[in-house]
């Protein structure tokens, strides 16, 4: 792992009043997957749900709904406990009220039932929309980040289970 300058937490999930998560799955297109997001009794928030590739479907996620400036930031680390399977974590960005129509993700793989931390470069995240990478899409403008979250995908049918410790913003020495 790389040495940091600086890191900033952007949520371990105690102050839920300041957070705006919400559930979007496959239902938007016809699907039947499902899902659900809730603290435990750590204090960690879970992603949990099953998906189904039924109608169509193939997908659940969770978003929280919080603008963010990250520019001078230079990684997303995650501290997570999965299932074996992989997510996507996700941002929107935009400007003002308005959002663009794609999302910028990465995709990192879960131990089953293992605590993992998982470094994310701002650099290596793809634009997508509908699941299909995009060309010719700016990189990604990290002082207006709209919403941030989580996603499975990917034909992953079945239950799933992803617990979240913290997500934070790191820095590199090297900026």
């Amino acid at each position: 792992m790389n040495n940091y300058k600086h890191s900033v937490l952007i949520t371990d999930f105690t102050n839920l009043a300041s957070q705006k998560w919400k559930i979007v799955n496959d239902g938007v297109m016809g699907g039947i997957s499902q899902s659900q997001f809730q603290i435990n009794d750590a204090g960690n928030g879970v992603f949990i749900g099953r998906v189904s590739l039924e109608n169509n479907g193939g997908f659940a996620s969770v978003k929280n709904i919080i603008p963010m400036n990250m520019e001078n930031y230079h990684y997303i680390l995650l501290k997570v406990k999965g299932d074996g399977k992989s997510y996507s974590f996700r941002f929107k960005t935009g400007t003002g009220n308005a959002l663009h129509n794609w999302v910028y993700h990465s995709r990192f793989k879960t131990k089953k039932d293992e605590w993992i931390t998982v470094e994310l470069p701002f650099n290596s995240f793809i634009p997508k929309h509908r699941g299909k990478t995009l060309e010719n899409v700016p990189a990604p403008s990290l002082s207006k980040i709209k919403e941030y979250g989580f996603l499975i995908s990917e034909k992953q049918e079945g239950d799933f289970r992803l617990e979240i410790d913290f997500v934070k913003a790191l820095s590199s020495d090297s900026s």
